[in-house]
Order: structure tokens, then sequence, then C-alpha cells
């Protein structure tokens, strides 16, 4: 499996240009619903300074509701209909995308999960209807090395692979943390810092799911 993350400008992308007005950002981060055209997601807004959250509004939203709020930065329950155009993309790609979706700077950026088929139809067919496709990187996607170490930076990920590599987590060590700071050339104050801060992610991560 591979991940592709792409950049789209096309004008169907319009819908999410008319928040320009009020918004500086915002992300799909899961659409819940889909029947026809209709829609329900939970989205991230991010408001630009001075504008009211009941400034948000498009031809395209038919009910918001905040669900939680810090900030500029409002997470809502979104209600409304896609353009004919938006219905088909998400109909034809939605299963393969991996969320969040983030609108930006006029632009729409996300990750695609498939084999390079999928890549391959997804670029022609972008290429054929103008979506302004531009692509930012592919790598590969293992869903679920992806699933858990993605709360991690990826300079925590290195660290804590390397640590575990090094055999610093068994017991008893084989090395301890001075002498694995020197082999990463950094400081070991900086090393333990980097390895407790992601194992609170990890574990926090973890309880939550079994919450």
């Amino acid at each position: 499996m591979k991940k592709m993350t792409v950049r789209l400008s096309a004008d169907i992308f319009d819908y999410c240009k008319s928040f320009g007005q009020v918004i500086e950002r915002f992300e799909v981060i899961s659409l819940f619903n889909m029947v026809d055209d209709v829609h329900s997601e939970v989205c991230k807004f991010t408001i630009k300074e001075g504008i009211p959250v009941d400034q948000i509004q498009c031809n395209y939203v038919s009910n918001l509701i905040v669900l939680q709020s810090a900030g500029r930065e409002y997470t809502c329950l979104v209600k409304g209909t896609f353009s004919d155009d938006i219905a088909r993309f998400v109909r034809t790609y939605g299963s393969k995308f991996e969320h969040p979706i983030v609108f930006e700077n006029d632009c729409l950026t996300f990750n695609m999960v498939g084999n390079p088929e999928d890549f391959h139809t997804f670029v022609s067919d972008a290429a054929e209807k103008g979506w302004g496709l531009e692509i930012l990187s592919v790598c590969d996607y293992n869903p679920h090395v992806n699933g858990i170490f993605g709360v991690l930076t990826p300079k925590q990920r290195e660290i804590l692979m390397e640590s575990y590599r090094q055999g610093y987590f068994d017991h008893p060590r084989r090395i301890n943390a001075s002498e694995l700071a020197e082999k990463m050339g950094m400081h070991k104050t900086t090393l333990l810092e980097h390895i407790h801060k992601a194992e609170k992610r990890l574990i926090g991560h973890i309880l939550a799911q079994v919450a």
C-alpha cells in the first residue's frame, strides 16, 4: 500500500472558496454520511481575527452546530449539500481519502491511500478534468504503523525506534541514556525529553482507544 499527498486547486472546489471571507483554514475531520448529494461531517474551522462564529456560512451548508471551540478554532458538525461535481468526486474517490482534508489558500490538500494503479487513475482523471493537481509526496503506508505512530512527530518516531533497536527499553538495558544520546548526536536531556513526550502520546492514544 502507498500513501499519496496531493493538492488541488480546481474550480469545482469553489464552494470551499466561498468560506474565504471569514475562514483562514478548515479541515474535514470525518465524513459521517452522504446520501445522494446530502452530507454530514465534522469540520474544524479557523476563523479570521474578529469574525464571529455565526458568520461561517456558504451556499452548500444548511446547518452548523459548534461542538467545541478554542480561541479562533471551532470544531463543528456540518450538514448540507454538495454540488454535482463534488458529489461525483467524493463518490468516486472518497473511500481512498485519509482524513483530515484541508482547505487553505484556495487549495484542497489531502492524502489518498491505495496502490499505484489507483493513483494512476486519479492523476489521469485530474489531468483530464483540469483539477490543478500537484503531487506533494508518495510513500509506503502501513495502516497499523501509521495509525498509532501518527500521533508522534517524525523526530519522536525516529528517536523511539532507535531507542528500541539499541536496547534502551530492554530489562536490563543494553544501553543507557548517555550512551544512546552520544550515538544519536544529541544531549542526554534532549533525548529523554523526546522519549518521555513520545511515551506520553502513545499511552494517551492507546488509552483513548479503550476508554
